[in-house]
């Protein structure tokens, strides 16, 4: 069914909606945070109390993973309950017009997360990052978001919203237009305003934070790009010197991340405010593992952003809603692709028979505590440089195995993987090759990029 056959779909069967108002949905994702970014997951530097306190109020995930291990893939599974590998979506999209992957970006026919809640009433925005295309055909608006203040590339100076390439980057709506400030507490405050303005009426919020991808600059520190370039902004005047030492109280990444934390706390109060509380849901996740210059990599898992092993996909995943979540702690097994097709089962939407999500309701799982049933799911690892394949890799997910590439794990005995036992299972490594290879083929079969 194409995009707007399923748009008509949803307009005709809106009546079906209960008279209940349904739940607001609000996704906080960080960019490039591992378990070592959050106190209540691996931090062991310093704390994160609000990020914390979403875990305690709410349901810690355990084994929540992105559905990539950089960050366009999992926006794009976010978006739209499905692996990128459909969308074309499986590696960055490029911030140089020079590249060839510049080109791609989330296709229109595909249908998504905001454009489904349409279907219940729903007004829906994003603050903060995109990532899912530069051309004007994929600005979030032309996506079914009714608002958009942030940016579309990968990363942005934190102060005046340059690029990488040394493009101009901050877009509200379909307008190139500024908004002085620092990046998380532009991203928080255009999320607050949004809440008090739509309060009366069901809303999706996309809390899409820069932090802690580089740049790594904190509230104080110097505009790196732009032309007021190695300047300290006026909103940075009276902030510490920044130590470059992991655990001073003065450290530059704990300035960066405690930013977003702060964040999530005046996002969660404002909710508490409003009265909104008892019918809101909150998620907050990162799109992908952590860095080495960024210290959210953790002991608990081998590896780091763009590695197939957990480091670079299992990271941190609370839910939060006090009259649906039980506090404690999960271990059912959830991606980003799950998000959309749980909430929009909340939300009351129907989707079209033909519509097949690769990312499942765990409704039932996460709010009513039934047993999960076993999951099968694979992540690719794909980079290019002037056309040519620098780095290919894919893994698997079968119950406790884990398969990367050529080498097994059992990580319900080593979830850090340190022993490979594919030589001691050999039908077992042969069988989740076969496996995984035809499931990344199935999906790629979609892409309107890659065929």
């Amino acid at each position: 069914m194409n995009r707007v056959a399923s748009i008509c779909f949803f307009l005709l069967i809106s009546f079906i909606s209960n008279a209940k108002q349904p739940p607001n949905i609000i996704v906080i994702m960080v960019d490039d945070m591992g378990y070592g970014g959050v106190s209540s997951f691996a931090n062991q530097y310093y704390q994160t109390p609000e990020i914390d306190r979403l875990a305690a109020e709410g349901l810690q995930l355990m084994d929540y993973h992105s559905n990539g291990v950089v960050c366009t893939p999992t926006r794009a599974s976010l978006m739209t309950g499905l692996y990128p590998q459909r969308t074309g979506s499986h590696l960055v999209f490029n911030a140089s017009p020079e590249h060839e992957d510049y080109q791609r970006g989330l296709p229109k026919q595909v249908l998504t997360f905001p454009e489904a809640l349409k279907q219940s009433g729903y007004v829906s925005a994003i603050f903060g990052k995109w990532h899912l295309g530069y051309k004007a055909e994929f600005n979030p608006l032309n996506h079914g978001f009714d608002q958009f203040n942030g940016f579309i590339s990968g990363n942005i100076d934190a102060h005046f919203q340059y690029d990488r390439v040394g493009t101009f980057d901050w877009w509200q709506n379909d307008k190139l237009n500024e908004q002085l400030g620092y990046h998380s507490d532009l991203i928080t405050d255009n999320t607050l305003e949004f809440i008090e303005n739509n309060k009366d009426k069901p809303f999706f919020i996309y809390v899409s934070h820069g932090a802690p991808h580089d740049p790594l600059q904190a509230r104080g520190s110097k505009i790196k790009r732009g032309p007021n370039k190695g300047k300290v902004p006026k909103w940075g005047i009276g902030q510490p010197t920044y130590s470059e030492k992991p655990g001073d109280n003065d450290w530059l990444m704990q300035h960066i991340v405690l930013a977003a934390d702060e964040g999530v706390g005046k996002i969660r109060q404002q909710v508490e405010r409003l009265g909104l509380a008892d019918n809101t849901i909150i998620w907050f996740v990162s799109d992908n593992g952590g860095t080495t210059a960024n210290h959210t990599v953790s002991e608990l898992t081998r590896g780091k952003k763009a590695d197939l092993y957990e480091g670079g996909h299992r990271v941190p995943g609370i839910v939060w809603a006090p009259k649906m979540v039980k506090p404690g702690i999960s271990n059912a097994l959830v991606t980003s692709m799950d998000i959309m097709p749980t909430n929009l089962v909340q939300a009351n939407v129907i989707l079209p028979k033909e519509l097949h999500l690769d990312g499942i309701d765990l409704g039932p799982v996460l709010f009513e505590h039934k047993a999960q049933a076993e999951r099968t799911i694979f992540w690719g690892n794909l980079d290019k440089k002037k056309g040519v394949v620098v780095r290919n890799g894919l893994a698997l997910r079968q119950g406790s195995w884990k398969l990367v590439n050529d080498e097994l794990y059992d990580l319900s005995s080593d979830p850090q993987e340190k022993h490979n036992i594919a030589q001691q299972y050999p039908q077992k490594l042969q069988a989740m090759q076969k496996e995984v290879k035809a499931m990344f083929n199935n999906a790629l079969r979609d892409s309107p990029y890659d065929n």
